[in-house]
């Protein structure tokens, strides 16, 4: 895959897990190169339509909620509103220990958690961790995002979603596979429920849809239009925008 915006392949071991972002056991990472550059195709995809942000973001399928916080880290400067859902309710409150890293009261207070760990056993991890939280509070002096959403739905329960995530500019989702993180629930088509129910929740002409899967996914559905799509590794991605 050729990279248009993450084209320097940066050190980026303040997002890494467990470090200042919080580890959700049974859930994976997402590397913070393609993260971002999955972003900006996507804010590039809007832009052309004329959808200037602040914009709306949602990962139906958060796990951890790591993707979701490193994009906002980095990019929080044209994002107004996160949602992060999953069906898994014993993950979402390290969801949403991530996602207050996205406010300087959030990113405060995991500081403070690094400061006492540094008092009770002075590891030089944890001094580092502190050094990388202050790079990260650099981060939110630009951020526009002003409310964050963490709530238990099943993406093939369409009735589960809150009422509340509709109206979205982009949605963005990691789909579960491999040993750590699969798919629960019978579903007999788990991706089509995800194109569905994006369809019903996305911003008419000012929406973008990004699914990266396990690379033998077929990422396709007749209410949207691919625009984009590579392989990285064993992943596969795929941006979309919903044909109305």
């Amino acid at each position: 895959m050729e990279y248009l915006f993450e084209t320097a392949d940066r050190n980026y071991e303040d997002f890494a897990s467990g470090r200042v972002l919080y580890n959700a056991r049974g859930t994976t990472a997402f590397p913070v190169r393609l993260a971002s550059e999955i972003a900006q195709l996507c804010i590039g995809v809007l832009e052309s339509r004329g959808a200037s942000g602040p914009y709306s973001v949602y990962d139906p399928c958060c796990g951890g909620a790591y993707l979701l916080t490193v994009i906002g880290l980095l990019h929080g400067g044209r994002m107004n509103r996160i949602y992060a859902s999953d069906s898994n309710p014993d993950v979402l409150g390290i969801a949403g220990k991530n996602l207050s890293l996205l406010t300087s009261e959030g990113l405060g207070g995991r500081r403070a958690e690094l400061n006492k760990l540094i008092e009770l056993y002075g590891k030089l991890s944890h001094r580092d961790a502190v050094a990388s939280a202050d790079r990260l509070g650099g981060l939110l002096a630009g951020s526009s995002i002003e409310s964050v959403e963490t709530f238990a739905a099943d993406i093939t329960r369409p009735g589960q979603v809150q009422e509340l995530c509709r109206d979205l500019n982009l949605v963005i989702t990691d789909l579960p596979y491999g040993d750590i993180a699969s798919w629960t629930g019978d579903s007999a088509d788990p991706v089509n429920d995800l194109f569905e129910l994006a369809y019903e929740r996305m911003e008419p002409s000012r929406s973008v849809l990004a699914i990266i899967a396990d690379k033998s996914r077929k990422l396709k559905h007749d209410k949207f239009k691919r625009l984009q799509s590579a392989r990285i590794g064993k992943r596969v991605f795929g941006i979309f925008e919903p044909i109305r």
